[in-house]
């Protein structure tokens, strides 16, 4: 230890300390108040409070989800002093479109060959739909990860439309359009949803 910083003692209270400090710095790091990190863990901004006051320990699995949530171990959670600095909001936005770009170049790679191979068929352009719910599904997964609640409604709204419009564009039956019916429906069920996840 540098200077006069002293280890916290191994004990049940010198282990809630640490695990308090560092709690409340990767949590300020990821710009996230205490009520967004409760809403990540399913839990109340109480238990937050409680945790970052050295006052409880979560139990394991919880801490297990802390330390997902931050990119770091459970180590990490309760190491003397924070280990490293987190990923900032500019590496995780480049890493959010350089997946989603991974599906679209996939769909690019795809409309190439089979408009060599087979040039006289005219629907290879529907790779470029069918891109569409794949990068809604990567941005649902990195919603959850390291995004807010906005984000994760827009991936999961984007997903349902595009889904509807990859089923009327690809099954060639009567009336095939009602599925927007099924998707609106979808979405409302999805704006309820989230509305009581915010209460």
């Amino acid at each position: 230890m540098k200077g006069s910083e002293q280890p916290v003692p191994f004990t049940e209270e010198g282990l809630k300390k640490q695990f308090a400090n560092n709690l409340c710095h990767y949590r300020k790091q990821l710009g996230l108040t205490q009520t967004e990190l409760a809403e990540k863990l399913n839990y109340s901004d109480k238990s937050i409070s409680k945790w970052e006051r050295g006052d409880g320990l979560p139990d394991l699995l919880v801490t297990s989800r802390l330390a997902d949530i931050f990119g770091l171990t459970i180590n990490d959670m309760v190491a003397e002093k924070p280990r490293r600095r987190l990923m900032t909001t500019r590496n995780k936005t480049i890493i959010t479109l350089l997946s989603i770009g991974v599906a679209w170049l996939v769909a690019t790679v795809l409309f190439f060959l089979f408009e060599i191979l087979f040039p006289d068929i005219k629907m290879w352009w529907m790779f470029y739909i069918y891109a569409i719910p794949v990068s809604a599904i990567v941005g649902i997964v990195f919603s959850c990860v390291w995004w807010k609640k906005i984000h994760l409604f827009a991936a999961i709204s984007t997903l349902i439309w595009s889904v509807a419009l990859c089923i009327m564009l690809t099954v060639n039956l009567h009336k095939i359009s009602l599925i927007f019916i099924v998707a609106a429906v979808l979405q409302i069920l999805t704006i309820l949803w989230f509305l009581i996840k915010k209460q």
